[in-house]
């Protein structure tokens, strides 16, 4: 068992480093990958200990050959379980004879490592490090067993099967060298060379002679020089180290690490004095360490060394390139992660300093081969793999060099190192999911420093994006800051424009940081924005911050201000979160907006009495919050209308003080008269007039906290606006706004009547009236072909309007030219002349005139956009009836919304409105099930109400029309019902002369008697 488990290890040692071409080729190749998932069924191949015969034949000869293609298996278990039975098979019990031992050696182990078969190397070398030791190891059989199977006769067999000889090809020539490679490793790693240290000089002369011959091997020997150091003493290492400084290998890749190595094992000992001087330390001779890790000898110009590489090319068709990442760079940076888990800032002084050298300035340099550069990818990407070890190193990988590579690479896909540019930031991506504090890290490297802020737009990527969904509670602090840090002040020759573009990337940078913020989920410590976030995009929409350099333009001002009111917007989700625009309002100074006296005076005031709500919120109970919380919100809102700009800013204060006295305060004052409600109702009413989420969640919330408080002079204005049409009149009914079409024109028909000179340009003029109306009339032609019934109503408004925008074209013509319109038929032959500067003054005035016409809003789109704005303004008006029948369904006031409510589903040609309606006379009744009855109900009334509602079902028959009629019906009737039951009469009478109306033929849909006899059922069985 434990030779079992040694020879396991040595399998294990096997597929170390040195190996790494062929664990390439002992990969499946991906055509295989099937037949590798379902496995055909293996012979059963007997794996004892019986020794081989001599001349074995039927059985066993059967046996032995499978055990060796066992060895060669892609499988380690069964590579393992054949040199097992092997081995056994050769020294177990008494052993084989001498001659079949030697046969083994021969015919099958020694060329066995020359097959081509991709884990025959692997399991071959196992099986003769196992038998070497035993041979010429602890055991001896050597000298006991096998006298003539010496070290000096084993070693000869080894060269004479995998010499290449005859008309072999490139592959099988290969295949050679690599089977000598493996079978000096198998001596190294028998240990068995280092009692009689002849046998490793041996060994050694060997691998410098590989080395010399095949220099693609160079690094796997070097590997195998690595590995014996471990087995040796002080004076053995010293006389290996001068034999490499001899043959020249000291000052390459594989000398750098031999020589750490050696340096970690004996660190008193004496080096040689060249190439790392008598210390041995090649981390202390940066330039020549550059030089090594390059692969470059000489400081030969790029000329010279293009054509050596060339010529070495010529010679060995494969080049000594391997696209693997020398194993000693792992050594390297393994001494610097050493030096940096003492914290030592000189540490990490050095490991920059070694950096910026033998990295950025050596294999990212500028004259750097591509070769040399993708092992730089493969380094970077190494670095970010294993992050856990090398996390304190990372701040300094982000160098110049490196940087500009990987965005040269990566934006452009032609490049022939784009792939591993692109996998480059990739692997940094995966890395900063595993550890999001890399982050810290990861983002001042790609975005300031040597990097560019426009990093994903400039690379084609989506890196720095995907970083950013990283980003926790815990960073976003330090994130935002790292963001924020290279927008402040930009150097540079065009450093204003740059500024812009970084200032519009940090706004959308936080948005988006923003924006993945869950509002309803309260383990969510949301300091950071109100540390980092709000604070840093206020300074740049309203105040005069000496860290902007340059200042912020206006465009860059407007754009934050637009944004801060759409972060308001999201955290509004909840009244909750109205702390951070009421807290921002009474920390913030902005400078930045120009204010005068008064309006100054004005702010102030409000600011004063926004403070004054925000204690009152902080003095009463939770449930009782929801009123001052809102009012505040207003306050604060309007505040930063202000500095926006909003004309009407300065007015609402006024309205919003008399709220706070009435509504919070409950101060009567000699205008106790006035209805409050309808005050609030209106300030709601022209926020949902303007097209913004802010305010729309604004007047929910304020409307929801102020319901219970609404009149029916509130409730009023806001199905009055339910009831005007959807179209450019209504809106300007709606808005206040003096239709167009009702404007006086007499003075243009005077203007047009006046008495004008005639000069010789009536001719002109007459031809231009003519080819207008002619164009005016085909465009009124298209229009009416591309009409539809929507728009029937507003045909003769619009050609009115095109008539008078004739009318007014000529008279500017008529201005501008000094004339008269000719009328049809009307010939002019005179010819005035003009001079030159009249000519271009009147072209200039032509073309002023054409242009003001051509900006003239086009009457059928506006509309269009008059019937969208009239909508929108609906659906938020809805949406607010809707908060106050489901949670005032039992105020009496509330069955006043049921009749306008039907009259819009009846007229409206737009669907969302019709469907919005409907769910809010549904939503009214499942509400007052679960309310209960209103108090005092007014029977009367609601009688009254209910034979209206009938009244209006016979003016529509569709399903959804009858079906809300029915719900609104019922829900009376149940009302009624639950105050007294005897009123079921007088519903009933309703109900009798709207079926008499029908008998007379009147217009109700069934299903609304259908359904009043189910709910009279259904009281009959309760």
């Amino acid at each position: 068992m434990a030779t079992k488990r040694k020879r396991k290890q040595q399998e294990a040692i096997a597929a170390a480093p040195a190996s790494k071409r062929q664990q390439k080729e002992a990969k499946v190749p991906k055509k295989e990958k099937p037949t590798a998932v379902t496995k055909a069924p293996e012979p059963v191949v007997p794996l004892g200990a019986s020794p081989f015969l001599d001349n074995p034949n039927g059985p066993d000869l059967r046996r032995e050959v499978e055990l060796y293609n066992l060895l060669a298996s892609e499988d380690p278990s069964e590579r393992l379980a054949a040199a097992t039975a092997i081995v056994s098979g050769i020294l177990g019990g008494d052993g084989v004879q001498e001659s079949t031992l030697q046969k083994h050696l021969e015919r099958r182990l020694f060329r066995g490592l020359a097959s081509g078969r991709k884990g025959a190397r692997l399991g071959y070398s196992v099986v003769l490090a196992e038998l070497m030791e035993q041979l010429l190891g602890a055991k001896n059989f050597s000298a006991t067993k096998y006298p003539n199977l010496t070290f000096e006769k084993v070693l000869s067999l080894l060269v004479e099967k995998t010499k290449p000889e005859g008309d072999l090809s490139g592959q099988e020539e290969k295949d050679h060298y690599l089977g000598l490679l493996f079978g000096l490793k198998s001596f190294v790693r028998a240990k068995i060379l280092f009692a009689d240290d002849e046998r490793w000089w041996v060994i050694l002369d060997k691998l410098f002679e590989l080395c010399e011959k095949k220099p693609w091997v160079r690094e796997e020997c070097g590997w195998i020089i690595l590995e014996a150091l471990a087995q040796m003493n002080q004076t053995q290492v010293e006389k290996t180290l001068k034999k490499l400084q001899k043959v020249g290998l000291a000052a390459s890749p594989e000398g750098v690490g031999i020589w750490l190595t050696a340096r970690n094992s004996f660190p008193d000992m004496k080096f040689p004095s060249k190439p790392w001087g008598h210390s041995g330390n090649p981390l202390q001779h940066l330039k020549t360490l550059a030089k090594a890790l390059k692969e470059s000898s000489s400081d030969e110009d790029a000329t010279t060394n293009k054509k050596r590489e060339a010529d070495a090319r010529k010679m060995n068709p494969t080049g000594n390139w391997n696209p693997q990442l020398h194993f000693v760079w792992g050594l390297v940076m393994d001494k610097f992660v050493e030096k940096s888990e003492d914290a030592d800032e000189e540490g990490l002084a050095d490991f920059e300093n070694f950096w910026k050298v033998a990295v950025d300035e050596s294999v990212f340099s500028a004259s750097a081969s591509r070769e040399r550069k993708f092992w730089g990818f493969l380094l970077f990407q190494k670095m970010f793999q294993e992050h856990a070890k090398y996390e304190k190193l990372l701040p300094a990988v982000f160098s110049r060099n490196l940087v500009r590579c990987i965005i040269n690479h990566v934006q452009d896909e032609d490049r022939f190192l784009n792939r591993s540019a692109d996998k480059s930031l990739k692997v940094v991506v995966q890395a900063a999911q595993a550890n999001p504090e890399l982050l810290k890290v990861i983002l001042p490297g790609l975005i300031s420093g040597h990097g560019s802020y426009n990093f994903d737009k400039i690379t084609k990527t989506k890196t720095i994006e995907s970083l950013l969904k990283l980003v926790n509670d815990d960073s976003a602090l330090c994130i935002i800051e790292t963001l924020a840090k290279p927008a402040f002040s930009v150097e540079g020759i065009e450093n204003v424009h740059e500024a812009e573009i970084r200032r519009q990337l940090l706004g959308e940078h936080i948005m988006g940081l923003v924006n993945r913020f869950v509002i309803n989920d309260e383990s969510r410590n949301i300091a950071w924005v109100n540390e980092a976030a709000v604070p840093l995009m206020a300074a740049i929409a309203y105040c005069e911050d000496a860290r902007f350099d340059p200042p912020p333009s206006p465009k860059t001002r407007k754009l934050y201000q637009d944004r801060l009111m759409t972060l308001f917007s999201h955290f509004l989700a909840s009244l909750s979160g109205s702390n951070i625009p009421c807290d921002l309002a009474m920390d913030l100074n902005p400078d930045a907006v120009r204010m005068d006296e008064e309006v100054t005076e004005a702010k102030d005031r409000a600011l004063s009495t926004m403070k004054k709500i925000c204690k009152k919120v902080e003095r009463v109970d939770p449930e009782d919050q929801a009123p001052p919380r809102s009012l505040a919100l207003m306050y604060a809102l309007v505040i930063f209308q202000l500095y926006n700009g909003e004309p009407d800013a300065i007015s609402v204060f006024d309205e919003l003080k008399l709220c706070y006295d009435k509504l919070v305060r409950r101060k009567d004052k000699d205008d106790s008269d006035m209805d409050i409600s309808a005050v609030l109702v209106e300030l709601l009413l022209s926020f949902l007039a303007k097209p913004s989420a802010l305010l729309r969640k604004v007047s929910q919330h304020v409307f929801g906290a102020f319901m219970g408080d609404i009149t029916a002079e509130g409730l009023q204005l806001m199905t009055d606006v339910l009831e005007t049409k959807e179209s450019l009149r209504g809106q300007q009914e709606l808005f206040d706004q003096a239709p167009e079409d009702e404007e006086p024109e007499e003075g243009e028909d005077e203007e047009m009547d006046s008495d004008v000179e005639v000069v010789d340009m009536n001719g002109e003029v007459g031809h231009l009236h003519n080819h207008l109306n002619k164009s005016d009339d085909e465009s009124d032609d298209e229009s009416d072909d591309e009409s539809d019934d929507d728009v029937e109503e507003i045909e003769d408004p619009e050609d009115e309007h095109n008539d008078e925008e004739v009318k007014r074209l000529n008279a500017a013509l008529v201005e501008a030219l000094g004339t008269k319109v000719l009328v049809d038929g009307e010939d002019s032959d005179s010819d005035a002349d003009m001079t030159d500067s009249e000519m271009m003054a009147l072209d200039s005035k032509l073309v002023e005139i054409f242009s003001q016409r051509k900006k003239t809003p086009n009457k059928k789109q506006e509309q269009k956009d008059s019937k969208e704005t009239v909508t929108n303004f609906k659906i938020r008006v809805l949406d607010l009836l809707d908060l106050y029948v489901k949670n005032q369904a039992n105020n009496l006031l509330a069955f006043d919304l049921l009749l306008p409510l039907l009259k819009l589903i009846r007229s409206t040609k737009n669907k969302n409105l019709a469907s919005s309606a409907t769910s809010i006379i549904l939503n009214f009744a499942k509400s007052a099930k679960k309310a209960g009855a209103p108090k005092d109900v007014d029977i009367g009334t609601d009688i009254n109400i209910l034979k209206a509602i009938h009244a209006e079902a016979g003016k529509d028959n569709s399903k959804v029309f009858a079906k809300a009629v029915s719900t609104a019906s019922l829900l009376i009737a149940s009302t009624l019902y639950k105050t007294d039951k005897t009123t079921v009469k007088r519903v009933a009478e309703v109900y009798m002369e709207s079926q008499i109306r029908v008998a007379e033929g009147g217009k109700i849909v069934n299903s609304v008697f259908v359904d009043w006899c189910n709910w009279c059922q259904n009281r009959t069985n309760s």
